[in-house]
């Protein structure tokens, strides 16, 4: 799971999203507590852990629907 998220925070940030070691780190532990399989609470999770500003979300969701896609 680390190395998946891991995966992800590069991803946002070579999107041009700003995600803090704190924060990934705050994801890490979010995400501990969502069963993976509920993929809008993972979503959510993610981005209320990652996101600092409202105008990064459709860049966070874009990244997210590419790297977890189904």
């Amino acid at each position: 799971m680390l190395d998946l998220l891991n995966g992800f925070v590069v991803e946002l940030r070579n999107a041009g999203l700003p995600v803090s070691l704190t924060e990934n780190l705050d994801a890490m532990e979010a995400v501990q507590h969502i069963p993976i399989s509920d993929r809008e609470a993972f979503k959510y999770a993610l981005g209320a852990t990652l996101i600092k500003n409202n105008s990064h979300w459709r860049a966070f969701e874009t990244v997210f629907e590419v790297y977890f896609s189904l």
